[in-house]
């Protein structure tokens, strides 16, 4: 089963480490407060080509999100509040999800690379991302585009 949940105690002073490496497997290459990227080096780049053609593979719900990250560009945002203003029934959740089939499907497609960037932020325990503005302003020209 794709998306079985198995249920295990945790003790809780680990918890944040959990959550943090479970970050990394759903969201792919994350930056922690105070440490380098935790990264492949990527084959490809993510320039224009790169970016139209992960718009163009996109469904809906993952254009919104990227159209979303690109209306804030270099702009830190927790996922909590993308997951508000995306409207997501499951709330920041939902969004670990969609980060996650992205996620995936880059990994096999786009060597790994995103147009954003993520970090957990661990007195909050969540995390955050930021598209930066040269990407952002090609993923609203794709946008208005299609």
């Amino acid at each position: 089963m794709p998306d079985e949940i198995v249920y295990m105690p945790i003790p809780k002073q680990f918890l944040s480490q959990i959550y943090q490496r479970l970050a990394e497997l759903t969201c792919g290459s994350i930056e922690h407060e105070g440490t380098a990227a935790i990264q492949n080096e990527p084959r490809a780049s993510l320039d224009d080509e790169m970016l139209r053609q992960i718009f163009e593979d996109s469904l809906e719900p993952h254009r919104r999100l990227m159209l979303q990250m690109a209306e804030h560009p270099d702009e830190w945002r927790y996922s909590s509040e993308i997951a508000a203003d995306l409207e997501l029934e499951h709330g920041a959740r939902g969004l670990a999800g969609m980060l996650g089939a992205y996620g995936r499907r880059a990994k096999h497609r786009y060597s790994g690379l995103k147009p954003w960037q993520s970090k957990w932020d661990s007195s909050r325990e969540e995390m955050r991302h930021m598209m930066p503005a040269e990407v952002a302003e090609t993923i609203r020209n794709l946008a208005h585009a299609t």
